[in-house]
C-alpha cells in the first residue's frame, strides 16, 4: 500500500492556502473569515448560479437579429449539407468545427437562426466553466469564481456567445487546450520512477489527449497556432525560475524552430511554401508575417492595432482594468509557475496581435486570450485580501466579507447592462447593437427586404445582392449573383477591380458584367446593404444602378437594406442619380460624402442653383445639404406624398471649380416629422 501511494499524483502544494507562521511565544489570532472553507462550501452553487444567469442573457431572443454576414460562412454550409445541396468544405470555411456543431440542430429542427447560434451559447457557457476551472487550477477557487463571474457578465463574451461564428468555440477550445497542457506537464519529473512518463515529468493520459484537443482547437480557428508561441514563452520563464528546468528547457527548444521560421523572413518563406498547399483557409497567410508590410505600418500607425485591443480591455473590463493588469504581476508572488502561464497566455498573443499579426486587427480575435485577463483580476483581489488579512490579524467579519465581495460588486457596477439588455430583450435590431469597441459591424434587417422581394418577384426574375448569402438564405435561392466589383488583394495589400467575365455569363462582379446582365435579363432585383456604397463597389456601377433601376423605399422601413428592381418593359426612373434615405432610425442621420467636380464655366452664370428630387420632407428644417464641410442649405419641404423636384439658389462662394464634397444631413431636433425621415433621389448644381 505504501508503494502505491508513493506514485499517486498529489495536488500541488502551491494551491493550498499559505499557512501563516506561528510564533512559539504567541500564536496569531485565527482569521476572521475561513475563506478556504467558504470556497469549498459555496463554489459549486455559485458557479451554477453564474452559468444559469449566463445562459439566460446569452439565449434570450437569440434569433431576433438577422444573420450577420460572416455567420453565413457556417450557416449555408451546414444548411447545404443537411439538405444534400452542397459540400461541407469550401475555400471560405475557416472554423469547420463550428459548422459541424450546427448539423444536429439543423437536421432535427431545420436551418433556423436559433439553431445556428445555439452552439455558440453552449461554447460561451463552456468558457465560463473553464475559466473557473483554469483559475482554480492555477491559484484557488476564489480566483476561479471572480474570473467566472466577470466572464458571465462580460459584454464582449456575451456578444460573441450569441453569434453563429467561430469565436466562442475558439475561446472554449483554447482554454481547454491550455488546461490539458498544464495537466500534462505539471507532473514533477522523478528520475528513479518505474515508468517513462513519470521520469519525463508528464501525465500519460493528458499528454495523449493534448494533440486531440489541439486539432479541435485548430479546426475551431486558425489563430490556435498562437499556442506554440505561448508554450515557448511559458517554458522559458519556468525554466528561468529553476522549476524542473531540464523538462522546460526541452519544451522551449521544441517550439524554437517554429518560432524562428515564423519570425525570420527567409525561413518563413520556405515554411509558407510548404504549408499553403496543405492547409485550409490560407493558414499560412496568418502564420507568416509580411515584414515589408509591417515596416510600413510601423512607420505610419505604430500603435493602431495595440490601441484597438487595449481600448477593448478598458471598455469591457471597466473597473477591473487596472486590477487585472496588476494581477499579471502579482500572480508571480502568489504562485510563480502559475503566474508564468497567466502572463504567457495573455501577454504573448496580445503583443503578437498588436505588433506582428496585426492585419486585419479586429476585437474578436482577442477572445482566446481574454479569459486570462479575467483570471488576473481575480488574482489581484485574492492577493489584496490576503495582504490585508496578514497585516490586520484582528480583521472583523464585516470587513473581511466586504473585501471578498469587492470584485463581485465592481463587476456588477461596471457591466454594460444597457447593451446586455439590448441583446437579451431584442431592443435594438439594426445598426450598431453594441459599442464599436466590442464589435464594429452594423446589423441590417434582411428579413423584411427579402420578404418584399419574395412577394413581388415573378418566375424567371434575376437576383443579385451585395450579400448574396443573406439573400440566398432568406429567399431560399442558390442562384443569387454577387454585386461586388472590387476585391482585396493580399499580395499588394490593396483593392483591385475585377476583370469582366470573358465567358459573358450573368454577373455583377464588374461594371461591364452588370450592364450586360441587366440589359439581357427582362426583370430582376438588387438587394443591397451598406456594401453598396463602400470600397467594393465601382462608382460607375453605383451611378448606373441609380440611373437605371427603380428604388422601392417601402421594402425596408429604415432603408438599411435597399431594394432596387428593373423591368426592361418599363421606362427608366426619372432623373435619379443617387438614393439617400436618412432619419429612419437614430443611427442613420447623415450620408457619406459625395464628390462632385464642377466646371469653370458654371461660375460665369448669373445664378447657381441646387436642384433636388425628394420625398418625405415635412418641413424646411429637416434636410440639409452640406457643401465642402463648411456651409449648408435647407432642402425645401414636399407638398405631397410623391417624389418632387425643387430648386434653390446657393451662394457661389460655397463651392469652387473642380473637386467639391457634398453631404446630406438629417436634423431630428428641429423638424416636426410625422413621416420619420426623408429620401433624396437626385441632386445637381447648375447655372441659371
Amino acid at each position: 500500500m505504501a508503494s502505491k501511494k508513493k506514485h499517486q499524483p498529489s495536488r500541488p502544494a502551491q494551491k493550498q492556502e499559505p499557512k501563516r507562521p506561528q510564533s512559539p511565544a504567541k500564536s496569531v489570532p485565527r482569521p476572521a473569515v475561513d475563506w478556504p472553507a467558504m470556497a469549498n462550501r459555496y463554489a459549486v452553487p455559485c458557479l451554477a448560479a453564474f452559468l444559469a444567469a449566463g445562459f439566460l442573457i446569452r439565449v434570450l431572443n437569440l434569433p431576433a437579429l438577422s444573420l450577420w454576414i460572416d455567420e453565413y460562412v457556417h450557416v449555408l454550409r451546414a444548411k447545404n449539407v443537411v439538405e444534400g445541396a452542397g459540400p461541407l468544405l469550401t475555400d471560405d470555411n475557416n472554423g469547420i468545427l463550428y459548422t459541424l456543431s450546427m448539423l444536429p440542430g439543423f437536421a432535427v429542427f431545420g436551418a433556423k437562426v436559433f439553431w445556428a447560434r445555439f452552439p455558440s451559447v453552449l461554447f460561451g457557457l463552456g468558457m465560463v466553466y473553464l475559466i473557473y476551472r483554469m483559475g482554480t487550477h492555477l491559484f484557488n477557487r476564489y480566483v476561479g469564481l471572480v474570473a467566472a463571474f466577470g466572464a458571465t457578465f462580460s459584454l464582449y463574451l456575451v456578444f460573441w456567445s450569441r453569434m453563429g461564428r467561430n469565436y466562442a468555440i475558439l475561446g472554449f477550445f483554447s482554454l481547454l487546450l491550455g488546461y490539458v497542457f498544464l495537466r500534462a506537464t505539471e507532473v514533477k519529473a522523478t528520475p528513479d520512477a518505474p515508468g517513462w512518463w513519470r521520469r519525463a515529468g508528464l501525465s500519460r493520459r493528458h499528454t495523449l489527449l493534448l494533440p486531440v484537443v489541439g486539432l479541435l482547437s485548430l479546426l475551431s480557428h486558425q489563430l490556435s497556432f498562437f499556442f506554440v508561441f505561448t508554450v515557448g514563452v511559458y517554458a522559458a520563464i519556468v525554466a528561468a525560475q529553476g522549476v524542473d528546468r531540464k523538462k522546460y528547457i526541452w519544451m522551449a527548444g521544441i517550439t524554437l524552430p517554429f518560432l524562428l521560421a515564423v519570425l525570420i523572413p527567409p525561413l518563413g518563406s520556405v515554411l509558407k511554401s510548404i504549408l499553403q498547399p496543405l492547409l485550409l483557409s490560407n493558414i499560412a497567410e496568418w502564420a507568416m508575417p509580411d515584414w515589408g508590410r509591417l515596416g510600413k505600418l510601423f512607420s505610419e500607425k505604430p500603435l493602431e492595432a495595440f490601441n484597438l485591443y487595449n481600448n477593448l480591455l478598458r471598455y469591457d473590463l471597466h473597473w477591473l482594468y487596472l486590477p487585472a493588469l496588476a494581477g499579471l504581476v502579482v500572480a508571480f508572488r502568489v504562485r510563480p509557475a502559475a503566474g508564468a502561464w497567466l502572463l504567457a497566455s495573455f501577454l504573448t498573443p496580445f503583443l503578437l496581435l498588436s505588433f506582428v499579426f496585426r492585419e486585419p486587427f479586429l476585437s474578436r480575435y482577442l477572445i482566446f486570450a481574454y479569459p486570462y485577463i479575467l483570471i488576473a483580476a481575480g488574482v489581484f483581489f485574492y492577493a489584496l485580501w490576503h495582504w490585508v488579512r496578514s497585516k490586520t490579524p484582528g480583521l472583523s467579519n464585516t470587513t473581511a466579507y466586504a473585501l471578498l465581495a469587492l470584485p463581485f460588486v465592481l463587476i456588477l457596477a461596471g457591466a454594460r447592462w444597457t447593451s446586455i439588455a439590448d441583446l437579451a430583450l431584442a431592443r435594438k435590431l439594426e445598426g450598431h447593437i453594441v459599442d464599436a469597441q466590442v464589435a464594429s459591424w452594423s446589423f441590417t434587417d434582411w428579413k423584411g427586404a427579402c420578404a418584399f422581394v419574395e412577394k413581388n418577384q415573378k418566375p424567371g426574375d434575376l437576383l443579385m445582392s451585395t450579400v448574396p448569402t443573406a439573400a440566398s438564405y432568406y429567399l431560399d435561392r442558390n442562384d443569387v449573383l454577387w454585386f461586388r466589383q472590387a476585391y482585396y488583394d493580399n499580395q499588394s495589400k490593396g483593392y483591385k477591380f475585377n476583370a469582366p467575365n470573358p465567358a459573358g455569363g450573368p454577373g455583377a462582379a464588374s461594371f461591364e458584367d452588370l450592364v450586360r446582365t441587366v440589359q439581357q435579363s427582362p426583370r430582376g432585383w438588387l438587394i443591397a446593404d451598406y456594401y453598396l456604397e463602400n470600397v467594393f463597389t465601382d462608382e460607375k456601377a453605383l451611378l448606373w444602378v441609380y440611373q437605371n433601376m427603380h428604388y422601392y423605399p417601402e421594402a425596408s422601413p429604415d432603408g438599411r437594406v435597399m431594394v432596387f428592381g428593373w423591368d426592361n418593359a418599363r421606362p427608366r426612373p426619372e432623373r435619379q442619380n443617387l438614393v439617400v434615405e436618412l432619419g429612419m432610425d437614430k443611427d442613420n442621420m447623415e450620408s457619406r460624402e459625395f464628390h462632385l467636380s464642377l466646371p469653370q464655366e458654371l461660375f460665369s452664370q448669373p445664378e447657381i442653383v441646387l436642384t433636388a428630387r425628394t420625398s418625405g420632407l415635412d418641413s424646411n428644417r429637416e434636410g440639409l445639404v452640406l457643401f465642402n464641410g463648411q456651409n449648408a442649405a435647407w432642402l425645401p419641404p414636399n407638398n405631397g406624398s410623391g417624389v418632387e423636384e425643387q430648386s434653390i439658389p446657393i451662394p457661389r462662394e460655397w463651392i469652387r471649380p473642380g473637386p467639391n464634397t457634398i453631404q446630406i444631413l438629417y436634423e431630428p431636433e428641429r423638424p416636426r416629422d410625422p413621416r420619420k425621415g426623408f429620401t433624396l433621389y437626385f441632386l445637381s448644381i447648375t447655372g441659371k
